[in-house]
């Protein structure tokens, strides 16, 4: 059943607590938690990142980090400080793209203080 999957110690539940846990781990990203999508919209503190572009992010995620998100703006968003990220890999691997997310955002913020 999927409420196996979805309740507390399921995969599924466990997968989305990591998505969570990561956003809110991080000094760049906000998130509006995800109810029952598959998938995560986090959202860049342009506060902390004033010159953050998704698509760029998205493209440097994959190109130096070897991790795959859709920049916001790919779903017809006016602003481009949000990406999409879904919630199904294991817990430890979406532990991982986040800490590599954290990586580059915060080689970006070293970059654009100098």
């Amino acid at each position: 059943s999927i409420r196996d999957l979805v309740s507390p110690g399921g995969r599924l539940y466990e997968s989305r607590q990591a998505v969570i846990d990561g956003a809110a781990g991080s000094r760049f990203i906000d998130l509006v938690t995800p109810e029952g999508a598959m998938y995560a919209f986090p959202r860049v503190r342009t506060e902390a990142l004033p010159d953050f572009d998704d698509e760029r992010f998205a493209y440097e995620l994959l190109e130096h980090k070897h991790v795959l998100v859709a920049p916001g703006v790919s779903f017809n968003t006016p602003y481009n400080d949000h990406f999409r990220i879904t919630t199904l890999p294991e817990p430890a691997v979406l532990g991982e793209v986040f800490a590599r997310i954290e990586d580059l955002l915060h080689d970006w913020a070293v970059a654009e203080a100098s």
